[in-house]
């Protein structure tokens, strides 16, 4: 019979990322090293997915250029020097922060900007693809007029809102993960968020563009 590695076939990352996404720093142990890439019983960092891009940081001071799941759902850190580390050890990991956070606001953002089209624009509108960087988020919409009419409009509620403030809560259903920002609209989403939609600031800019007949591009960039 042939040897199969458990890490193949079985969860075994704790994704601290979900149990507090405002984790900075957390110790954790190689389980293993294939491929230049590190696979730990417990992270701080989250993966590719969902739109929403990896995280930036270090393990034991060295950079972490990828984070990805596999098919099991271990997490695995692609590292700048791999050879520097081995199963058993003991390591730290430290989050580029900054950067994290930006996309914590950004991801959450585009939640408060699902509610605000479907509060704002009259009719019906469909998603059909969105994105996110840490500078930026997307939503590719079907609507048949210019959203340009409501732009104001959009702005306006979305910063009203944001000044409000209110909790983004966040519990799972089975293997789902749900999210919920006041009593607005539930949101399946596996990404990291605010706590409270205060802290995603003012919308800086927000620009649209025609994608063809009925298609549009929404794209949204945050006060600092």
């Amino acid at each position: 019979m042939m040897d199969t590695n458990p890490s193949e076939v079985m969860e075994v990352t704790r994704k601290l990322y979900y149990e507090d996404a405002y984790l900075k720093e957390a110790k954790a142990k190689v389980l293993e090293v294939k491929e230049g890439a590190l696979l730990l019983d417990g992270t701080i960092f989250y993966p590719t997915g969902g739109g929403q891009p990896h995280d930036k940081g270090w393990i034991n001071g060295v950079e972490v250029l990828d984070v990805y799941k596999d098919d099991a759902g271990n997490v695995w850190h692609v590292v700048a020097e791999p050879e520097k580390f081995k199963p058993g050890d003991e390591v730290e990991l430290k989050l580029d922060w900054d950067y994290r956070y930006k996309l914590m606001r950004i991801h959450s953002a585009m939640h408060l900007m699902e509610h605000v089209l479907n509060v704002v624009l009259p009719g019906e509108w469909s998603l059909y693809g969105s994105g996110m960087s840490s500078e930026k988020g997307r939503y590719d919409i079907t609507y048949p007029e210019n959203v340009n009419g409501w732009k104001g409009q959009i702005i306006e509620t979305f910063n009203g809102l944001v000044d409000e403030g209110g909790e983004m809560r966040i519990w799972w259903e089975g293997e789902t993960r749900y999210t919920q920002i006041r009593d607005f609209e539930v949101i399946p989403c596996g990404g990291t968020h605010v706590k409270d939609i205060k802290e995603i600031g003012h919308l800086r800019k927000l620009k649209r563009s025609s994608l063809g007949k009925g298609k549009q591009r929404i794209e949204m960039w945050l006060e600092d």
